[in-house]
This record gives C-alpha cells, structure tokens and sequence, in this order.
C-alpha cells in the first residue's frame, strides 16, 4: 500500500515536471515573440514620425508659395532631406 502511494506521487511529480517544463519552453517562446513585436512597433513609430514630419513639411510648402515651380523645388528639396534622415536613421539603428 505505502509503495502504491509513492509510486504514485512519483508519477505525479514527474507529470508536474514534464508540465514545467513546457510552461518554461512556451515562456521563452512567448519572451522572444514580445521583444519581435517590440522592434517592429519601435520600426513603426519611427516610420509614423518621418510620416508625420514629411507631412508638417509639405503643408509648410505649400503655405510658403502659390507658384507650381517653387513648389516643386521645395518638395524636391523636402524629398531629399527625408531620405537623407531616413538613411541617417537606418545607419543608426545598424
């Protein structure tokens, strides 16, 4: 009988062990997926700032002159300047 009960409280800690271990594999899984999601909502607030920005400065723009040359120029310049940030920002993030 008390070997019955051992046997069986054996089994049962096996069972939980066997349990922990999934629990702790299923942690690290869950841990690396939140860091993931972590890098591309940092990735994704970056783009919604330069969006933002590029915005701000088209309205500027557009405010600044009524002629379709100057315009241009300045969206051309604007162009330029954000790509030059964007790649500013990538040559950090490396």
């Amino acid at each position: 009988m008390l070997l019955e009960h051992v046997n069986s409280l054996q089994e049962k800690i096996e069972l939980l062990l066997d349990k922990l271990n999934e629990t702790k594999v299923m942690n690290d899984s869950l841990i690396l997926n939140n860091e993931h999601l972590k890098k591309i909502n940092n990735e994704l607030e970056t783009k919604i700032k330069i969006i933002q920005a590029k915005e701000k400065q088209l309205k500027i723009v557009s405010a600044l002159t009524e002629d379709d040359t100057d315009k241009q120029y300045f969206k051309n310049k604007i162009d330029y300047l954000v790509k030059e940030i964007d790649y500013c920002i990538d040559r950090i993030s490396i």
